[in-house]
């Protein structure tokens, strides 16, 4: 019997014990977003432990299904953690890195992600996984100067990413149409630290899609910070300038470049000359 089957036949036999139990209107109503929930939650086992992942849609499971295998360099990274760290995951989409990082029990994790569709599953998958006390989620973006503005959605799908705050400008540094703008609170990192004090970060993980480095800009003094051991930057190779500056940026602050790299499979991709970089601090 495939997954699909049995998914379809432990929703029916849901439908007909809520009915059973609730009547017709109210049973249905809770069974059949009881068998959604079922059928659209999917385990993925990794060396630290099992991930549940809420996928109501193909992207994010395609997100959950690639954990391991569309960048084993921010796994590898991931690993390298010491005890106590904390982990900054801005662009969480829906968490995959965040869940994954938070398995480990001497971790904390914070996950900044604007987009609302992403930050609905990325806090479902942070409950089913019973994290609330390990991840700390924040639907906000950040940006070089705190302000209002709008988050530029080239599309609205669960689990979509390329999105730009404030300015409609996509990775290529192209501008764009967006789909939807949705109106966001943007911070500049060094901000966000000095009006809430949060969890310092030790480890921080930017992927954004275009615009790291205004994020960059607006953390100076956090990434000049001694405590900040390590940042991983997603950074389209084909903007030669724009990576220079950011490299130069963070390599000013005493974070040296030590490894620049993607999965085989990028190869094949419109995404081919997207790299991790991976700076560590001197």
């Amino acid at each position: 019997m495939s997954t699909k089957e049995i998914a379809f036949r432990t929703a029916s036999e849901i439908l007909k014990a809520g009915i059973r139990f609730l009547g017709q209107r109210r049973g249905a109503l809770v069974s059949a977003r009881l068998a959604e929930e079922l059928s659209a939650i999917i385990k993925v086992k990794t060396g630290k432990g099992t991930i549940h992942f809420y996928c109501p849609g193909e992207i994010p499971l395609w997100r959950a299904q690639t954990l391991l295998i569309k960048e084993p360099e921010t796994i590898e990274w991931i690993n390298t953690f010491e005890k106590g760290d904390v982990f900054w995951d801005i662009g969480a989409n829906i968490g995959i890195y965040s869940l994954y990082a938070a398995l480990r029990p001497d971790l904390k994790v914070l996950s900044f992600e604007p987009a609302g569709v992403n930050y609905y599953v990325l806090n479902r998958n942070i409950e089913i996984n019973r994290m609330p006390n390990k991840i700390s989620s924040f639907c906000i973006a950040f940006n070089d100067v705190t302000r209002l503005d709008y988050l530029h959605m080239v599309n609205t799908e669960i689990g979509g990413a390329l999105h730009a705050f404030a300015e409609p400008v996509d990775w290529h540094g192209k501008p764009f149409t967006a789909k939807f703008k949705q109106a966001m609170l943007g911070f500049s990192i060094d901000d966000f630290m000095e009006q809430f004090d949060p969890p310092f970060p030790n480890h921080i993980k930017i992927d954004v899609d275009g615009f790291e480095n205004k994020i960059i800009d607006g953390a100076e003094k956090t990434i000049f910070d001694k405590r900040l051991k390590s940042i991983l930057v997603e950074l389209d190779t084909d903007r030669v300038e724009y990576c220079e500056n950011v490299i130069a940026s963070l390599e000013n602050a005493g974070m040296k470049l030590y490894a620049k790299k993607h999965a085989d499979i990028i190869d094949e991709s419109e995404f081919s000359m997207v790299y991790n970089h991976i700076f560590r601090r001197v």
